[in-house]
């Protein structure tokens, strides 16, 4: 294929012939997995949970196993923290498009929530979509859109159940 139709790229291309399937000796079918999965698992313990329907998507925020070390509003402001990045991926990831809730989890100081919000500014600023953004509520609820320039990963990869028109 490649010596037919791309013949610049041979020399970077080699047969794998390893004992494992491809996939997974490099951790692909993983991420594929994680990519697809609703619970996103953070670092510190939290995890974000992202749905998606045809007319928005909604992403939690939630510290799960995350308890900290003694002061609940640090442990609430790191989470979340860790949560900016791991969404600005995923958004990316899944090419996640249209109107986007994001629940953060609420926080008392004002400070917490103005950093937080500059901190996801950044964190999309180099998505090659365009983002519009709407500063955080008193909830801890973000509201964006961004714009989707082809299908998301989920309508790529799977096809609707025949039988019960769920995922397939």
């Amino acid at each position: 294929f490649v010596h037919t139709f791309a013949p610049k790229l041979q020399e970077r291309i080699s047969y794998y012939q390893g004992d494992s399937p491809l996939f997974e000796a490099h951790g692909i079918d993983v991420e594929i997995s994680r990519a697809l999965n609703k619970k996103v698992w953070l670092r510190s313990g939290g995890y974000i949970i992202i749905e998606t329907t045809e007319a928005l998507s909604v992403i939690d925020v939630n510290t799960g196993r995350y308890v900290g070390k003694n002061d609940f509003e640090e442990t609430i402001f790191k989470t979340n923290m860790e949560a900016v990045k791991e969404i600005a991926y995923q958004l990316r990831l899944r090419n996640i498009g249209g109107i986007i809730i994001i629940d953060f989890i609420d926080m008392e100081e004002e400070e917490h929530r103005e950093k937080l919000f500059s901190s996801f500014k950044e964190a999309v600023k180099n998505d090659k979509s365009q983002i519009n953004i709407l500063k955080l509520s008193e909830f801890g609820l973000v509201q964006m859109t961004r714009k989707r320039s082809y299908e998301n990963l989920s309508q790529m990869i799977y096809e609707p159940c025949y039988y019960c028109a769920g995922e397939g």
